[in-house]
């Protein structure tokens, strides 16, 4: 993929606080298309802008708590140039019935609006960090042209590392105060120690991820990889 690092956000991000009830749905998950189109062969007259597609993401605290996002991307000139056309956060809370007759009696949200709540600042992921990681690589070559709306096998791997986070170096066309919150232009510093990014690491790798810190310095993250040629990596 010829992705640029360059990041077009033209459209907004929705912030939304809602409870809904337990389900089977439960867990983390990465859903999105299996292969992206960068070959540019596509009759993009079709599309109202550009080919588009969305990736959903989930992550789960403590059973009870989980957070969605989801990234709507636009990719130009065969991948050449990957916009971020729109960025939902939901953030999700499981309650008993219970409470769902107590909230219903109140009238009132047990959930604050997450514009209210603490947005992390990036020297507060400096540092080192001691990373749990599951990786599940795609398999794509077993699926046929015909069946690759199938899920793929995947293969999974899990692994214990210790990182350290650095703060990248500020550009020099960056000479407002506030340059230390745009010294990673791809990375959007959301309420709620929410952290969004769409970025392109070495190899032309298209990556679509998110983090949610916590207070007592647990930093979750969840990241989407895609390869030069537009298909699933991990």
């Amino acid at each position: 993929m010829r992705a640029s690092a360059r990041l077009t956000v033209n459209g907004k991000y929705s912030l939304k606080t809602s409870c809904k009830r337990k389900d089977d749905k439960d867990g983390s998950y990465s859903r999105g298309p299996l292969v992206l189109d960068v070959k540019g062969s596509a009759d993009d007259s079709r599309y109202y802008i550009s080919p588009t597609y969305k990736i959903e993401q989930c992550l789960v605290r403590g059973c009870h708590k989980r957070l969605r996002v989801v990234h709507t991307i636009a990719l130009k000139e065969g991948g050449a140039e990957v916009e971020l056309l729109r960025l939902a956060v939901y953030k999700e809370e499981w309650m008993a019935p219970s409470h769902l007759e107590l909230v219903s009696e109140t009238e009132e949200s047990p959930l604050k609006p997450i514009s209210h709540e603490k947005r992390i600042s990036p020297t507060e992921l400096v540092g080192s960090w001691k990373v749990f990681e599951i990786s599940a690589t795609a398999i794509l070559d077993d699926l046929e042209e015909e069946t690759s709306a199938k899920r793929p096998s995947f293969v999974y791997l899990c692994m214990e590392t210790l990182k350290r986070r650095r703060l990248p170096e500020v550009p020099l066309h960056f000479v407002d105060a506030d340059a230390l919150d745009l010294q990673d232009v791809t990375v959007l510093w959301l309420p709620g120690g929410i952290t969004a990014y769409v970025d392109t690491k070495e190899d032309d790798v298209l990556t679509i991820g998110f983090g949610w810190y916590f207070d007592d310095g647990t930093n979750l993250v969840m990241e989407r990889d895609y390869g030069a040629d537009g298909k699933l990596l991990e």
